[in-house]
């Protein structure tokens, strides 16, 4: 048997052989995502989960063959043949089908359905991409208003204003501006 390190070492070297498209699976969040949506679904716990997600990279890896999938499933998570069933339909829809599509793409294979791309999406790679967009028209607008040509006057400093005094201790408060007279 192996020991912890040699595993992860024969695992780094066969992701590296991997095509680009199942690394992206692999090391995204979605599938882990989907994965507890799944788990959740059919009522796993914790450690049924676990084991399913290993089944399932192991699967990705291709150290253990899609055929046997279901069986594995069964056996390694320790639920029904209908639940496993059930689980690897889910599975295959979730995480191999895109898998499969974007191989497709790459390959450029007849069958290959378009990448479903959001509008963000497909901005975000032209622009990213360098893919020239037709520069947007700039249609005119009305002119701004003409800046104003007089001069601002300060009104006149009240003679009832002393520096230093507060505002609340003078006696007479007819001109001061920020002073209302008792009512």
């Amino acid at each position: 048997m192996t020991d912890k390190s040699d595993t992860q070492a024969i695992l780094k070297k066969r992701f590296t052989e991997l095509p680009k498209v199942v690394q992206n699976a692999i090391t995204s969040a979605d599938v882990r995502k989907h994965m507890r949506e799944l788990a959740d679904t059919h009522k796993l716990h914790l450690d049924q989960w676990e084991m399913l997600e290993n089944e399932v990279m192991m699967t990705l890896f291709g150290i253990l063959p899609v055929d046997e999938l279901q069986t594995n499933i069964q056996k390694q998570v320790g639920v029904s043949k209908e639940i496993a069933e059930k689980l690897t339909e889910n599975i295959s829809k979730i995480v191999f089908e895109p898998i499969r599509e974007e191989l497709e793409r790459e390959l450029e294979h007849p069958d290959a359905k378009a990448a479903e791309v959001s509008g963000v999406e497909a901005a975000r790679t032209q622009m990213l991409g360098g893919t020239a967009a037709p520069a947007p028209t700039v249609l005119p607008a009305t002119p701004p208003a003409a800046a104003p040509m007089g001069k601002i006057e300060r009104a006149p400093i009240s003679a009832a204003y002393k520096a230093g005094e507060p505002s609340t201790a003078r006696k007479s408060i007819e001109d001061d501006p920020y002073r209302e007279p008792p009512a």
